[in-house]
């Protein structure tokens, strides 16, 4: 077999065609055949670069994650925005993703897969803890558009709340279920100092 010459091209398309199968059939629906259909390569090319699904899987979801990170951190390094105004931000730009939000619909409920269960609750506490959240906190309450005392736990606690309690991956819930988690998050979040309208958290 002649060695492949661009390595990083094939690894692309790869993901490139399972991503759109994701989206059109569902993960769980999308078999390892398809993306051999799709792709026009053979069963042992696909897995010369990956061992399994959920590892084409995994390459997709880190990959749509640096997407969603370049563009949280526009936010945070805005000059235009005080703390609450990117708080806000940032929560309306997650959810008019259309992209990332599609791939997420893909996905099956996370409590059925540890491993991106494991994945996703890294992702937030290690990373946009403290990279995002954190930073934004700290400029609120030095600008004066946020009031609460502990920015680190804060953070902490909103993350569980926005990227746990209602990540419908875990959840399942409904979108009038999603809406009442949604008006019952902006009643709590005045008491730690963040007065977010509903709307950043309905993508409305």
């Amino acid at each position: 077999m002649p060695r492949n010459k661009y390595p990083e091209e094939t690894e692309k398309k790869i993901v490139d065609e399972a991503y759109k199968l994701f989206i059109s059939k569902g993960y769980e629906n999308t078999s390892v055949q398809d993306i051999i259909d799709v792709t026009g390569l053979s069963k042992g090319a696909i897995y010369h670069h990956f061992d399994s699904k959920e590892s084409i899987l995994l390459r997709v979801y880190n990959r749509m994650n640096e997407h969603a990170m370049i563009n949280l951190m526009s936010i945070v390094k805005s000059d235009d925005m005080n703390g609450l105004e990117k708080m806000e931000a940032l929560f309306s730009s997650a959810l008019k993703d259309k992209e990332r939000v599609e791939f997420m619909k893909s996905l099956p409920n996370l409590l059925q897969q540890p491993h991106f269960l494991a994945l996703h609750m890294k992702t937030t506490i290690h990373d946009i803890v403290p990279n995002y959240i954190v930073p934004i906190l700290e400029e609120g309450i030095k600008d004066g558009s946020i009031k609460c005392k502990h920015p680190t736990e804060t953070a902490q606690a909103l993350m569980v709340m926005s990227n746990v309690w209602m990540n419908s991956l875990i959840y399942q819930d409904s979108g009038e279920s999603i809406e009442n988690k949604s008006e019952i998050l902006c009643k709590i979040l005045p008491a730690l100092g963040i007065n977010i309208s509903t709307d950043s958290f309905t993508g409305k």
